[in-house]
């Protein structure tokens, strides 16, 4: 049985996004719905660190993630979309499965009118960017925790900004 490095980084930060959610999750409005995320997430760290790669023609194959553990995480990401009031985005999840798809979630470019807010995106996004380097390069737990709380916080203020850019570009003057 091969537990790939890919899938015991991934089950961390399945983890450690678990207890992100949980520590947001006491007097929030929405906590029923952060602690049916917190069960999808440890299900999905469980099939990580319980079901091996596949081996095809004595090659391990590094970069498939578990069905179980894609279940779990779609689980999570219709959750966020379901409820916004959770305050989650469904991109926060992919960053599980970023060690082995090699993928971060790529955020749409919101094209805005106003200087103001293209500089808020350009800050946004290279801060997510540099949060996703920087969970990319930690090994430690309590880095990692830090980063994906950083990495909920940011996704969220590029949500909202991302609505205000709608309704500022939307303006009979700035319409292009």
């Amino acid at each position: 049985m091969t537990i790939t490095a890919t899938a015991r980084t991934a089950a961390a930060r399945a983890r450690d996004l678990a207890y992100v959610l949980l520590s947001r999750a006491a007097l929030h409005p929405a906590q029923d719905v952060l602690l049916q995320m917190v069960e999808h997430l440890d299900t999905a760290a469980l099939a990580l660190e319980t079901e091996p790669a596949p081996v095809f023609d004595g090659i391990t194959v590094t970069n498939t993630t578990p069905f179980d553990t894609a279940a779990a995480l779609m689980q999570c990401q219709a959750l966020a979309l379901d409820n916004r009031t959770a305050g989650v985005t469904e991109e926060l999840f992919q960053y599980v499965t970023a060690p082995i798809t090699r993928n971060t979630p790529e955020l749409p470019e919101l094209k805005p009118v106003s200087p103001q807010l293209a500089r808020q995106e350009i800050s946004l996004l290279t801060r997510i960017a540099l949060a996703a380097h920087d969970l990319d390069s930690t090994s430690d737990s309590t880095t990692r925790y830090a980063i994906l709380a950083a990495l909920m916080d940011l996704h969220r203020k590029f949500r909202t900004l991302a609505a205000a850019v709608a309704v500022d570009n939307a303006r009979p003057c700035n319409r292009r």
